[in-house]
This record gives C-alpha cells, sequence and structure tokens, in this order.
C-alpha cells in the first residue's frame, strides 16, 4: 500500500449555486485522497423556501442515497466528526455563488492606476459596479452623498495612495462615505473594503468603523505606482462577501458553522485553484484557463507562471439576470449562433422565461439550440472581456487571439449538461476560439472549486 502523506480525514464539500446545489464527498482509499461521488439538488436560496441550507441538507440527503453512508442525524443536522460506525464526515466545506450581484461603489483617486485596481478587485466576487468616486470627480461632496445614499452600495471598495504616499486626497475621499453611511439606516450601510495606503488604516477605521456593516482592511492593491498586487485584497474581499450573504440570505450561517468558517465564494476558490494550477503547469506551454458558467455568474481565470487573473461576471450569468444581457448585446448578435431560423421575438421571450426558471431543461430542439446560442454569447463576451486584464507577458500569436493555454478546465451546469460531449466542447471552441492544439477538460462535477 503507498505510503499515506494526509491524515485519513473524510472531506464533504457543497456549492451552493444560484440554481444548484451540488454536494461531494471524499475520502482516503489506499491511502491517496479519491473522489467517492457527488449528488445536486435545487438551490432553495429564493421563494418558496428562502433558505440555503435546506438546499444544502437535500443534497446531502441524495448523497446518502448514493453512499449508503449516513450524513445527516435525525433532525438534519450535519454528523461531525465521523462516528465509529461509519456515519458523518470529518471536514466540510462549503463555497457559494447563490445571491444577487453585489452592488458596488469603488473609490480611489486616479482613473487610470487606483480606480483601474479597484475596478479589477471588484471583478474578483459577484460584483456589479454601479459608480465611481475619483479625485477628478466633477461632483460636489452633497451630490456625492445624495449618489450612494439613493444607491444603497452593498460594498464600497476603497483604494488609492502608494505606501508612504497620498493622504490628503485620500481623507477627502472618506467624507462622503461616512456621511452617507451615517445617514442610511443601519441595517443598510455598506460593507467597506480599504485597500490603500496603509498609513491611513487608524483614520479609516475612525471615521468608518462605526457607520459601516462591515469594515475590512488589506494589503496596498498599489504599494508603488508601478506595482499591484490583487491578492491580499481579493482574500479579504472574498471574507466580506460571504458576510455580506450572510446578511442577506437566511441559512447561509448556519453552513457556515458546518464549516467552521471555512466558506469561500465559488468565483474566489476557483481562482485559487487556477493560481496553484498555472505555477504547477503554466510556463513554456503558456497558461492555464478555468471557465464557469452558470446561473449567477460567466467566471474567466487565467493562471500564468507570474500572475493570475480572475473575472467575476454576474450580468452574464445564466439566471435571473439573462434579460440583462441585452444591455451588452443584441438578439441578432446571439441569433448568429443558432442553426435554426427563429426569430428575434421568440429568443426575447426564452430569455424572460429562463430567467424565471433557470433550471428548467430544453425540451425540444429549438429550445435547445436557443439555449445553447446564449451560452456561446455571453461565455464569448466573458472571454473578450477577461483577455484585456491578461499580463503583458501572455503574448498572443497575433493581436486579437488568445494566448496559448493548456489544458483549459470548463464547468457549469451550462456546459456539464451538454446532451453530448461533442456539443459542449463545439460551444467550448465557438466561445472562447482557443489558440493552436488544447486538451479541455470538463469539470462534470463541479470539483475545481
Amino acid at each position: 500500500m503507498p505510503t499515506s502523506l494526509v491524515q485519513g480525514d473524510s472531506l464533504l464539500a457543497v456549492d451552493i449555486g444560484g440554481a444548484n446545489t451540488r454536494a461531494v464527498l471524499f475520502d482516503v482509499v489506499e491511502g491517496e485522497y479519491r473522489f467517492v461521488a457527488a449528488s445536486s439538488a435545487p438551490s432553495t436560496a429564493e421563494a418558496p423556501v428562502k433558505d440555503v441550507s435546506e438546499g444544502v441538507r437535500n443534497a446531502l440527503a441524495s448523497l446518502q442515497d448514493v453512499t449508503g453512508r449516513a450524513l445527516l442525524d435525525g433532525e438534519r443536522r450535519l454528523i461531525t466528526p465521523s462516528q465509529p460506525d461509519g456515519t458523518g464526515v470529518d471536514e466540510f466545506v462549503a463555497t457559494i455563488s447563490a445571491g444577487p450581484a453585489l452592488k458596488t461603489v469603488i473609490v480611489g483617486l486616479l482613473g487610470d492606476v487606483s480606480l483601474e485596481s479597484a475596478r479589477r478587485l471588484a471583478e474578483t466576487t459577484y460584483a456589479r459596479l454601479v459608480d465611481s468616486f475619483g479625485i477628478n470627480d466633477h461632483r460636489k461632496p452633497d451630490q456625492q452623498i445624495d449618489r450612494l445614499m439613493r444607491l444603497q452600495p452593498d460594498v464600497v471598495i476603497i483604494t488609492g495612495g502608494t505606501d508612504g504616499g497620498a493622504s490628503r486626497s485620500i481623507q477627502k475621499m472618506l467624507e462622503p462615505v461616512g456621511l452617507a453611511s451615517y445617514l442610511l439606516a443601519p441595517e443598510k450601510r455598506p460593507s467597506v473594503l480599504f485597500a490603500g495606503n496603509q498609513k491611513l488604516d487608524d483614520e479609516v477605521k475612525e471615521v468608518l468603523g462605526n457607520v459601516s456593516s462591515e469594515l475590512h482592511f488589506s494589503c496596498n492593491v498599489r504599494p508603488s505606482l508601478d506595482t499591484e498586487d490583487l491578492e491580499p485584497a481579493a482574500r479579504e474581499l472574498a471574507a466580506l462577501t460571504v458576510g455580506v450573504r450572510k446578511r442577506q440570505l437566511r441559512g447561509v450561517d448556519v453552513v457556515e458553522g458546518w464549516a467552521a468558517g471555512h466558506m469561500l465564494p465559488t468565483a474566489y476558490a476557483e481562482g485559487r485553484m487556477l493560481r496553484f494550477l498555472g505555477q504547477v503547469y503554466g510556463g513554456a506551454r503558456g497558461g492555464i484557463l478555468g471557465v464557469d458558467i452558470g446561473a449567477s455568474a460567466a467566471i474567466i481565470a487565467a493562471g500564468f507562471q507570474d500572475k493570475t487573473t480572475l473575472g467575476v461576471y454576474p450580468h452574464l450569468g445564466l439566471g435571473e439576470n439573462l434579460p440583462a444581457l441585452l444591455q451588452y448585446t443584441t438578439l441578432e448578435d446571439i441569433l448568429r449562433w443558432s442553426p435554426l431560423d427563429v426569430s428575434t421575438s421568440l429568443l426575447r421571450d426564452f430569455l424572460y422565461q429562463k430567467a424565471l426558471y433557470p433550471s428548467t431543461i430544453s425540451a425540444t430542439k429549438e429550445d435547445q439550440s436557443l439555449a445553447q446560442a446564449v451560452t456561446r454569447q455571453a461565455l464569448y463576451l466573458a472571454m473578450q472581456t477577461a483577455k484585456r486584464d491578461f499580463p503583458r507577458s501572455a503574448r498572443p500569436p497575433r493581436p486579437g487571439l488568445l494566448p496559448p493555454f493548456e489544458p483549459i478546465l470548463v464547468g457549469g451546469g451550462a456546459l456539464s449538461d451538454a446532451p453530448t460531449a461533442a456539443q459542449g466542447l463545439l460551444l467550448i471552441l465557438d466561445a472562447i476560439q482557443p489558440v493552436g492544439v488544447s486538451t479541455i477538460i470538463l469539470d462534470r462535477n463541479n470539483l475545481l472549486p
């Protein structure tokens, strides 16, 4: 038997999605961790249940039926750690992508420096940018306060100033955020992440500490003018996102309790894995690409040896936000992917119907063709948006093309539920348009996060 490098703990992982909740079980077999079984159940974040923990319990009950291993007790609570009779699991972790896109305001100094870093930081989670405030903003402070009160953002990200650099301008930008938060009802106050000049941490705490739902600090995203480091701030933003979900969605606190705090946004967990795989496999063959599209968002993660990029695009998800796709494309551009002669009015009706019932399965060839056309266009737009943030070292063979990726990991309900592997592969090739020869790996059981 191979020598084991692990403690032998069984691991249960759950992903709470916008349409489906998935559960996967890992355990040690012959001294190595192995994927044992997977199950899924409809998510219950929305009406009539409005409690994500019920969807988790249903997925675990299904997993019990598959494995014959009791995971829940008589009161439907997780059994942990594992018991001598073989019931339960030793470790439990969770990821979450369910919930509405977080209304996010970014605050910084220069539009092409700190605000651009704040934008890239916001795109590492399920955020929807609703406004930005910079040093060159033409609005007066009272107009900025009024705007913030009208928007009632879930999250405010504040950047700006290199370490030991500008401080006065940042102090000036804090005042509208602090006053607007003070005037809002306590339950409507935003969570704030400060990722700017670190010598201002104490002042930020004094101005915003008592008027924000949560106040998080991280290392400066711009420690110097020519250096950008998003990873510490992205990790803090991931924790902030889970905190917001606990306030928005009932049952998240229960699942996080089972996980002993080990809960992350699905997109951040995927990005972290791509960073690791990029360092292992990236290099002479190029980078490694991760693509995921489901009800909540389209996710594009690219890992290179020197940098990892993560783009999360809720407006390109295939769930309740689906009609908003028409703000970024046209019905005609979507229909170019369909081999059938379908009217634009029929496609528009399909988009609204799919938004109401994102987990429905196509019943006709026409519906299947429309669903795949919409997925192609949403994924194509996500890929075109994501590649603008690829590092300069990732040079494509020609302008307009992607750099080489090997392998390409793809997942999400829209891809893993394709009727045949050939259709799923064609969908990926059309939407991503990779360069050269690549290995495409389908994450059918959503193991990556």
